[in-house]
């Protein structure tokens, strides 16, 4: 289940300015576990492809088995493509793993921030005339500290 904004917190959302990021994590999740198990279902079968042209190989000793059996293993040849297409399949599943904690942590930080600033918004508020003027400083200073965070911790996962 994908972590989602009450709907009772939309006012809040839209005072704040900082819109909750809208991405589905869990859909990106099942995305990168599906790239992960189709690598590893290509290495099993490229696995078994190259066990049945060894096969070929040893019983027959045709110009067309050694022209085969060249092709098949030389380094741009098909099976090598193939395992670096598992291996890319894979690294895809990874990446793709930790795009939904880049949303997922994103989620989190932006709710970490709206309780900060409504915290913030409720002290100042509680103190008369001065609480209305520092209104708009206080969002302002959330928006920013958002922005920093989503930032520091972007750059800390892409570093």
């Amino acid at each position: 289940m994908s972590l989602e904004l009450p709907g009772w917190l939309t006012p809040v959302c839209l005072f704040l300015g900082p819109l909750f990021p809208d991405g589905k994590e869990d859909d990106v999740l099942s995305m990168g576990d599906s790239h992960e198990q189709h690598g590893a279902r290509m290495k099993t079968h490229l696995g078994e492809a190259q066990s049945h042209e060894q096969r070929i190989v040893t019983a027959s000793r045709s110009d067309g088995v050694t022209a085969m059996h060249t092709d098949f293993s030389r380094p741009e040849g098909p099976h090598n493509n193939l395992v670096d297409a598992g291996t890319g399949s894979h690294v895809i599943g990874l990446g793709l793993k930790t795009a939904g904690g880049v949303i997922l942590a994103h989620k989190g930080i932006t709710l970490l921030q709206y309780g900060l600033t409504a915290a913030a918004l409720v002290e100042a508020l509680a103190a008369p005339g001065v609480g209305a003027a520092l209104t708009p400083l206080i969002r302002q200073a959330g928006r920013r500290a958002l922005d920093q965070t989503t930032n520091a911790a972007v750059n800390a996962i892409l570093a």
